[in-house]
C-alpha cells in the first residue's frame, strides 16, 4: 500500500512539473512567436497548393468546355463541273458547303486552316466522265502529302468515281486543300466532295 500512495504521489509530481512547464512555455513570447511562424508557413503553403489546383482545375473545365462546344469537321462538294482545256494543276474548289464546324473550312479557296495542333483525317471524292482524266493531290501547306488517280480514258465506260482518305498531323494554322495534277474534267453536282474532321487535339 505505501508503495502504491508512493508511485502516486510520484505521478503526481512528475504530471504537475509537465503541466508548470509547458504553461511557462506558452507563456514564454519567443516559443509563442516561433509556433505561430511555423503555423504560417505551413497555412501559406497549404495556401499556395489550394490556389495551383483551383487554377488546374479551371484549365481543365476549359478545356473540356472547349472541346465539348466546338468540334473541328467540315464536309463540302462541287455545285459545277470542272473542265480544263489541258491537262493542268489547278486548285480545286469545293463551293457548297454542307457542314464547317469550327468555320476552318473557306469555300471560296478551298483550303481548310487547322485551328488546333492535333491528329485530323481527310477525304476527298473525285468524279470524272468517260474519256475523262482528273487526278488530284492532298497538299499541306502547298506540300504533296498523297495522290489520288481517277483515270476514265475508255471512251464506253460511264462515270468513275475515286475516293482517297489520309490521316495527318497537324499543327495550329497549317493549310490542307486538294489540287489536280494532271486534269481534264471533274464533275459537279454533288459528286465530288472534300471533308475532314479533328479525331483528337495534342
Amino acid at each position: 500500500m505505501a508503495s502504491y500512495l508512493l508511485c502516486l504521489v510520484n505521478f503526481v509530481v512528475v504530471y504537475t512539473c509537465i503541466c508548470i512547464t509547458h504553461c511557462l512555455l506558452l507563456n514564454d513570447p519567443l516559443v509563442v512567436e516561433q509556433r505561430l511562424a511555423r503555423m504560417e508557413s505551413l497555412v501559406e503553403g497549404l495556401s499556395q497548393e489550394v490556389t495551383a489546383l483551383r487554377s488546374e482545375n479551371t484549365d481543365l473545365k476549359s478545356k473540356i468546355t472547349s472541346e465539348t462546344r466546338t468540334p473541328v469537321y467540315f464536309s463540302a462538294y462541287r455545285k459545277n463541273s470542272l473542265t480544263l482545256t489541258s491537262p493542268s494543276k489547278v486548285d480545286v474548289v469545293y463551293d457548297v458547303v454542307r457542314s464547317n464546324f469550327h468555320n476552318c473550312y473557306n469555300p471560296t479557296t478551298g483550303h481548310f486552316t487547322a485551328p488546333m495542333k492535333g491528329f485530323y483525317v481527310f477525304s476527298w471524292e473525285t468524279s470524272t466522265a468517260a474519256g475523262k482524266i482528273f487526278d488530284t493531290e492532298l497538299l499541306v501547306n502547298g506540300t504533296r502529302h498523297q495522290l489520288n488517280y481517277c483515270n476514265n480514258l475508255a471512251t464506253t465506260a460511264a462515270f468513275s468515281s475515286c475516293t482517297g482518305v489520309v490521316p495527318i498531323q497537324l499543327e495550329a494554322g497549317d493549310v490542307v486543300n486538294i489540287r489536280s495534277t494532271v486534269g481534264t474534267y471533274c464533275h459537279g453536282s454533288g459528286w465530288s466532295i472534300f471533308s475532314g474532321w479533328l479525331v483528337f487535339e495534342m
